[in-house]
């Protein structure tokens, strides 16, 4: 057993060396083979890499929009809310406005209707106020009539007085007609 363990050792020797060309060769196809599956593990490497590159690229550009659109919406909302603010300031602005115009209105109507008791009250005492117009054009009319009637009066004692002055002291004409000029004025 030992010498046919020998002889299969033998053999072998004689092989490679015959073969070491083979040998090398199968070597070689080797080391290529494991270049070959090292290439493709790299370029299924690389391929998963671009992939994963190309995922977070557009997960990059995703965030990137979604912090504009996110900027944006809050852009909007505070248009949105600076427009609720001032349409709760104009609604306030109406309100008081609406609350003066209402006050307004029922004091108009208030005056309105004393005038329109005054219009009532005046049209109904309207008959006995032209009579008593009338009446007092009437008094007035007596009362000037009277008047005149005692200034005439007055008038007459008056030159009646002159006259019996003037039979009275005839020295003192020139004096008499002074005071006949102002006793005219004076009626007058």
């Amino acid at each position: 057993m030992a010498g046919s363990r020998h002889l299969e050792k033998r053999e072998l020797w004689k092989r490679l060396s015959l073969d070491s060309s083979l040998v090398e060769y199968m070597d070689s196809n080797k080391c290529i083979e494991e270049l070959l599956k090292q290439l493709e593990e790299e370029h299924r490497n690389v391929r998963r890499e671009k992939l994963a590159v190309a995922r977070l690229q557009r997960e990059v550009a995703r965030s990137k929009s979604e912090g504009t659109m996110r900027e944006k919406l809050i852009h909007e909302l505070e248009e949105e809310r600076r427009l609720r603010l001032e349409s709760e300031k104009r609604l306030r602005e109406v309100t008081v406005e609406s609350e003066l115009s209402r006050t307004q209105m029922v004091s108009l109507q208030q005056q309105f209707s004393r005038m329109e008791e005054t219009v009532r009250s005046l049209l109904q005492n309207q008959g006995p106020l032209e009579q008593t117009a009338v009446d007092t054009m009437d008094i007035m009319n007596a009362y000037k009539d009277k008047l005149s009637e005692e200034v005439r009066k007055q008038k007459e004692s008056m030159e009646e007085v002159t006259l019996v002055a003037d039979e009275e002291s005839p020295s003192e004409g020139s004096g008499t007609e002074e005071e006949r000029d102002k006793t005219k004025s004076l009626l007058d």
